[in-house]
């Protein structure tokens, strides 16, 4: 360590020496770089710094005050630019904005007990604008919904600073406007005789909690989807359901094991009535003979395919995949993925032979495909839908990463993998 850090230490230490822990006396304001104040704030193991305007640590970020300013820039250009329609928040972007978002948050509190209205009203107005933003920016669900935790206790602090600022200005009316009408206080404040301190009072006690609920970011950690008997138990970011069993949330734990995969209709309804031939081994052919008749047998399986013009893109669509996907195993000499690739190819053109006539013609016959879609898509979207009234954040996953149709996928955001157990 060279001496200039070593300097620093002893002078820290003394500071801290000369300022002993006390819980009732722990935030002071001192002359900070450049004549901008900055706040500290006495820890029982050390000390917090934050810079009482611009960002909270002080710094710029590529000349600009915040990062949410740099992206605020980044949409004026693009909307000067005629490209505003392509804006969008990467999950990089998204990250970084909550890290701020929290840094902002933290000062807010701070200023709070130091009753600096001004600027506690200046940094809750930054946040709600930030949530606001990242809810018109960010492609991703997750993402849109992850600062939503934080607006109802920001809104109500921003509400009380501007009705503590009005009580200083003495107007009373308008600071009592604020506490019946947008926090929806005791409504007979209105009928008593003006009283400031008592309004005051009331105010400060109204966002007690939503000071003493830090807002924290969602961290990533396993998640369950497990059968026990005839119940699936569900965790998800700390919140658990115990539902019971259906053919929708089997097709739903089918998905969840293999992210980024396309199974067909009839290799999920396979699974569901439990087929002899593993769903892994069934491809686009359909499915064997056993199964089929099991199938027959539940009511979800009848007669011979018809495409109709959303199967056909559909087929087509995996079809250039798999001419991809072959191409690449062909220069990589990949025999097994070249071998699986033809014979998904292969089992697509039967069955488009078997629904197609001369010239294109669909052949007259029953809707087992369309059957089948619409089966595997109903129940996975009630599944969904009952999840999702148990863990709303896990229901607004699910409907991001899950497409459903003739090929059905499970396919969350590569920045935000889920770790399941099952």
């Amino acid at each position: 360590m060279d001496k200039g850090n070593v300097a620093t230490l002893v002078a820290l230490r003394d500071f801290l020496a000369k300022w002993p822990y006390d819980a009732a006396n722990t935030i002071r304001v001192v002359p900070g770089p450049g004549g901008r104040g900055t706040i500290l704030v006495r820890l029982p193991m050390g000390l917090e710094l934050y810079a009482m305007d611009g960002r909270p640590d002080g710094q710029r970020i590529h000349g600009m005050e915040s990062v949410f300013d740099l992206h605020c820039a980044r949409i004026n250009d693009a909307k000067k630019a005629n490209t505003a329609s392509g804006f969008a928040l990467s999950a990089e972007d998204c990250a970084e904005l909550f890290q701020e978002g929290l840094l902002y948050h933290h000062r807010l509190a701070i200023l709070f007990r130091l009753k600096d209205w001004t600027r506690v009203e200046r940094d809750a107005s930054r946040n709600l604008r930030l949530i606001d933003f990242i809810r018109r920016h960010a492609p991703d669900e997750e993402d849109r919904v992850q600062l939503e935790q934080w607006r109802p206790g920001i809104a109500r602090i921003n509400a009380v600073a501007r009705a503590m600022l009005r009580l200083e200005e003495c107007q009373y009316r308008e600071a009592l406007s604020i506490a019946t009408n947008t926090l929806g206080l005791d409504s007979t404040l209105a009928q008593d005789a003006p009283d400031c301190g008592n309004l005051a009072r009331v105010l400060m006690e109204s966002v007690r909690d939503a000071l003493a609920e830090r807002p924290t970011l969602r961290t990533r950690e396993e998640s369950l989807f497990l059968r026990q008997n005839d119940y699936w138990s569900i965790r998800h970011r700390g919140h658990t359901t115990c539902l019971k069993a259906t053919r929708g949330l089997q097709c739903l734990a089918l998905l969840l094991r293999h992210p980024g995969r396309e199974f067909h209709v009839n290799e999920l309804l396979a699974s569901v009535v439990q087929a002899p031939v593993a769903a892994q081994a069934i491809t686009a052919r359909g499915c064997p003979r056993e199964a089929r008749e099991r199938l027959v047998a539940a009511g979800l399986y009848d007669g011979c395919p018809r495409l109709d013009a959303q199967a056909k893109a559909e087929y087509k669509r995996r079809l250039d995949d798999l001419r991809h996907e072959l191409n690449e195993a062909e220069q990589l000499n990949d025999p097994a993925r070249m071998a699986q690739a033809q014979d998904e190819m292969s089992a697509i053109a039967h069955h488009l032979a078997s629904a197609v006539g001369l010239g294109g013609r669909d052949r007259k016959s029953s809707s087992e495909a369309e059957r089948a879609r619409c089966a595997v898509t109903k129940r996975i979207k009630q599944s969904i839908q009952k999840i999702a009234e148990a863990i709303p954040d896990l229901g607004h996953h699910l409907t991001a990463s899950i497409k459903t149709g003739y090929f059905c996928s499970y396919t969350p955001h590569p920045d935000r993998p889920v770790a399941w157990k099952f």
